[in-house]
């Protein structure tokens, strides 16, 4: 990791150097998952740049910006009021690691692609990994709020609940952070209900949020490599409003992508792509993509017999069953 620092009117600017794994592809990383149109994510298409507001352990605001000017290495730009520490440094390049997967090895999964003309089509040198993010809570909270909802609802909650919680950019107060659990538990929840308009989501919400906070629940210890697979899905499900489609939508965010998160919108596409429109069972989903192995839901993700359909970085993901 390399640091630089440049001081203007507008803060500090402290510059970061990381390696990009071989092969990766920035653009597509973020842009294969919806994820990236989820406030504070955004992708800056006039200069090709992956961005969000994000609170680091010392309380400072940083605005993260980026960049893959060579196929070898990643910029990133860190915007503060003030001069970054060797500490939050580090804690930067963590953490756009942690979103990128930059630390992932996706090298079977690529193997397999180039056994399958068609999915190797869609899936582009240095693609299949899928933008995440920097905390499990984060992950969490987000997964909960597509349950049981339309996509573009989806959005507008994770908007307001940023909007309305979520910590300024000190040099941008428009620009805001995701909410840490402290800040949402002492929000609420008849607030996350009457403000945010989050449902019944909202008794989920509080409810992690302050399992977390507490220090009672422990998220990241989900990310533990002894774990199986089977046993994060078995943790995952004794949260607040995961079920089994969270569950699999999480793990898989934690890379393991063993596990189908059926829901409405994966049974419409199999049965329309693999079974003539007629309604599939969860065996004959799990039967279209079982020779991926262990990277089901990846195959599933990046299948091409949806390619020609309307997605854009939403991914083809409108609608979610309940948790």
């Amino acid at each position: 990791m390399d640091g630089n620092r440049g001081i203007s009117a507008k803060g500090v600017e402290t510059r970061i150097l990381l390696p990009a794994p071989e092969p990766f592809d920035l653009r597509a990383t973020c842009m294969s998952h919806g994820w990236i149109v989820l406030s504070p994510n955004r992708w800056n298409p006039s200069i090709e740049a992956f961005e969000r507001v994000e609170e680091l352990s010392s309380g400072k605001i940083v605005q993260l910006r980026v960049q893959q000017p060579d196929p070898e290495k990643l910029v990133v730009t860190a915007l503060s009021a003030d001069s970054l520490g060797e500490t939050e440094r580090s804690e930067i390049a963590q953490r756009v690691t942690m979103m990128l997967r930059l630390d992932e090895d996706l090298s079977e999964f690529e193997r397999l692609c180039d056994r399958h003309p068609r999915w190797r089509a869609r899936v582009p040198r240095g693609g299949g990994r899928l933008l995440r993010s920097p905390t499990l809570f984060e992950d969490v909270v987000k997964t909960i709020c597509t349950t049981n909802i339309t996509w573009a609802q989806t959005r507008t909650l994770v908007t307001r609940l940023v909007n309305a919680i979520g910590r300024p950019h000190p040099l941008q107060p428009e620009e805001k952070t995701f909410p840490t659990p402290q800040r949402i538990t002492a929000f609420g929840a008849e607030r996350l209900r009457s403000e945010i308009r989050l449902g019944y989501r909202a008794n989920y919400i509080a409810k992690l949020a302050h399992q977390v906070a507490s220090g009672e629940l422990d998220l990241e210890e989900l990310r533990a490599p002894h774990l199986s697979a089977e046993e994060v899905r078995r943790r995952l499900r004794k949260l607040p409003g995961i079920g089994p489609y969270g569950a699999a939508t999480v793990s898989m965010l934690l890379g393991h992508y063993d596990e189908l998160a059926i829901d409405s919108e994966m049974r419409a596409f199999v049965s329309r792509h693999y079974y003539q429109g007629r309604p599939v069972t969860d065996k004959e989903i799990y039967s279209v993509y079982e020779k991926w192995g262990k990277w089901k839901y990846l195959a599933y993700w990046f299948d091409p017999a949806g390619h020609s359909e309307p997605s854009g970085p939403d991914g083809r993901k409108p609608d979610r069953d309940r948790a």
